[in-house]
């Protein structure tokens, strides 16, 4: 079994696409439509990397990356990188605060092999 990403985001076509996608790279990939599930998966599945839309119902990406990191603090986890994928410039990052809770950002539209390139950064080193 390959690396293990978590995929966040409410929209059922996008995670699709990047389930399908990501597993024929060779990753496991865990999926959630929503914040809370996302928490409840890296709790339990401890992914190698997160890859986390923004704008969500419920909980949006920024207080989920808050969550995860507490959680990464609490039980002394090494570092989970958090890719954002988002429309917003990175200047918007920087002004909400928001820029130590992520590792990076993708803008949409997605392409998946840009994607995996940066993926690969993080995780091969």
């Amino acid at each position: 079994m390959g690396q293990k990403i978590l995929i966040v985001d409410d929209d059922a076509s996008i995670r699709l696409l990047l389930d399908t996608y990501l597993k024929r790279q060779g990753y496991t990939v865990l999926t959630a439509h929503d914040g809370p599930t996302a928490i409840d998966l890296y709790r339990t599945e401890q992914p190698d990397l997160v890859v986390m839309d923004i704008a969500m119902p419920k909980m949006d990406g920024f207080e989920t990356a808050t969550h995860l990191r507490a959680i990464q603090a609490e039980e002394d986890r090494p570092h989970t990188p958090i890719i954002v994928l988002t429309a917003y410039a990175r200047s918007f990052f920087v002004s909400t605060g928001t820029e130590p809770y992520i590792d990076s950002y993708q803008t949409k539209p997605i392409s998946p092999d840009q994607l995996v390139r940066h993926i690969r950064q993080f995780l091969d080193g």
